[in-house]
């Protein structure tokens, strides 16, 4: 029953993925509604002499902001979780951000005015920085060794569900409800409901038992590892476990607190730079261009704007969802380092493609547009499978337990500062160089995969404690003094009557 409660434990947790999966899949949407929310907005204008609803001047320029502004709340958001999940913890971190994602969807929704708009977006944008970061940490805190890869692996997983379950409601919502600001507002509502959910699953969440140990709670801690395990408090391997966590922790302690700087010593900032890097190439695959903008890249390949809209999206999103399965049953079989290359290799020869089929369609027909279309289909499905799931499995995994915050936080940074550079320069990008797009991102996942060959180690099956042996820290190994540590372990065992 232990690994049942703790995969029970890394869902509820990755509701935290699910609402930033849910964010994506409605504004992609909702961008597109420009009868009702670009009318309002006034970055739409009805050419009475068309027939059609047409983008005003402004119209990249403001769904740019109200993309980008959202990822930089983001990045601020996983700037502070690097204080506040030591200070607070894993579990209250995540609360945290339930609450300033629930608040920044409510502004949205009410908003009579761009000004709120914008200020819902990077309110709720801090509450997903926190979560991003702070969600895979908790996750990979509680779970065992050999299960860790694929339960950190489940937030990526909630994330494509979030993102699937919003595509579908924003169907619904685009097919049942008036044309008027009722119907973007009730898409962007409907956002509380996961938040919701997530702050109500927060109170059945345990507290982090590495966390609890670094603040020598450990009665506390070595009973939540037990119920994690599924074993008694008694249990030898157990015992080892929790030995080999405060091992770690006395040994960090040895050292002194960790500060900023420490992020630059040897062993610890070649681990900050793949974090760093591997967040980069994972947001200059292009993933988020594609499921920020999906209803329009395929309108501007000749489909009608009703089939942009839902067909095509939600079957992008599913193709997403149904990606991520293969990737959390192979991060435990195949590796994080062989998934990377593949991943790599496979997208990058996806976008190629499809830069060559939509050319390819101008001159010769919509067939090939359609042939485009499966190439970024299966980009995606490449993406949902490797590079979603294992960057955030890697980083969770890579960073000794005292810095741990503080570098993931760095990592979590890179991601939501690139992605809110691809989200401005994104569509004023596509004006300018047009299909031609797919072949920047397709060559950067080329470049990725050539980064992972040569310099990322694999990581699977090591504890967290062993990775660092991996990476050079020999001042982190932990092979302290164990007499000392065995009667601490000992310590909080149960007395028998």
């Amino acid at each position: 029953m232990g690994n049942v409660y703790n995969f029970m434990v890394a869902f509820a947790a990755a509701m935290g993925g699910l609402l930033f999966g849910y964010e994506i899949g409605v504004i992609g949407q909702v961008l597109v509604m420009n009868d009702t929310f670009g009318k309002y907005f006034g970055i739409t204008f009805f050419d009475a002499a068309e027939n059609k609803w047409k983008e005003a001047d402004n119209y990249s320029d403001v769904t740019g902001n109200i993309t980008m502004l959202f990822l930089i709340g983001c990045l601020v958001g996983a700037l502070v979780v690097s204080w506040m999940a030591d200070a607070i913890g894993r579990k209250r971190s995540i609360l945290v951000g339930g609450i300033l994602f629930v608040i920044g969807c409510a502004m949205q929704t009410a908003a009579n005015g761009i000004g709120l708009l914008y200020a819902g977006r990077i309110i709720g944008g801090l509450g997903i920085g926190i979560l991003s970061m702070v969600v895979p940490l908790f996750i990979a805190e509680t779970a065992p060794t050999h299960l860790r890869g694929r339960m950190v692996a489940v937030q990526q997983l909630m994330i494509t569900i979030g993102i699937f379950i919003a595509s579908v409601v924003n169907a619904i919502i685009i097919k049942t409800s008036a044309a008027d600001d009722t119907r973007w507002r009730i898409a962007l509502g409907m956002q509380v409901v996961p938040g919701v959910v997530l702050l109500f699953l927060n109170f059945f969440m345990p507290f982090s038992p590495r966390w609890l140990a670094n603040r020598d709670r450990d009665s506390e801690a070595i009973k939540i590892l037990a119920r994690l395990r599924g074993v008694s408090i008694e249990d030898a391997a157990l015992q080892a476990e929790f030995r080999e966590i405060k091992e770690g922790i006395e040994m960090e302690r040895q050292i002194g607190s960790a500060s900023w700087s420490e992020l630059l010593k040897p062993g610890i900032r070649n681990r900050v730079f793949f974090g760093f890097m591997l967040q980069f190439f994972q947001q200059w695959t292009g993933i988020n261009f594609i499921m920020y903008y999906m209803p329009r890249l395929i309108e501007s390949m000749g489909f009608n704007k009703e089939d942009a809209d839902i067909p095509f999206a939600i079957s992008n999103n599913f193709i997403n969802m149904i990606g991520t399965f293969p990737g959390m049953y192979l991060v435990e079989r195949a590796g994080r380092r062989k998934l990377l290359l593949w991943g790599a290799l496979g997208m990058g020869i996806s976008q190629m493609l499809a830069c060559l089929f939509i050319g390819l369609s101008k001159e010769h027909g919509q067939g090939f547009a359609w042939v485009a279309v499966f190439c970024i289909f299966g980009f995606v499905l490449n993406f949902a499978a490797t590079w979603g799931p294992i960057v955030w499995v890697y980083q969770s995994e890579i960073f000794p337990l005292r810095i741990r915050s503080k570098a993931s936080g760095v990592a979590t940074m890179s991601n939501w500062g690139w992605n809110a550079v691809i989200g401005k320069v994104g569509p004023p990008l596509k004006d300018n160089i047009d299909f031609y797009v797919y072949l920047l991102f397709g060559s950067i996942c080329m470049l990725g995969g050539a980064f992972v060959y040569f310099l990322i180690p694999e990581t699977m099956g090591k504890s967290l404690e062993e990775i660092d042996e991996l990476f050079g820290a020999q001042g982190l190994v932990h092979h302290g003094s164990s007499k000392t540590l065995d009667a601490d372990v000992e310590a909080v065992k149960p007395t028998k009557i």
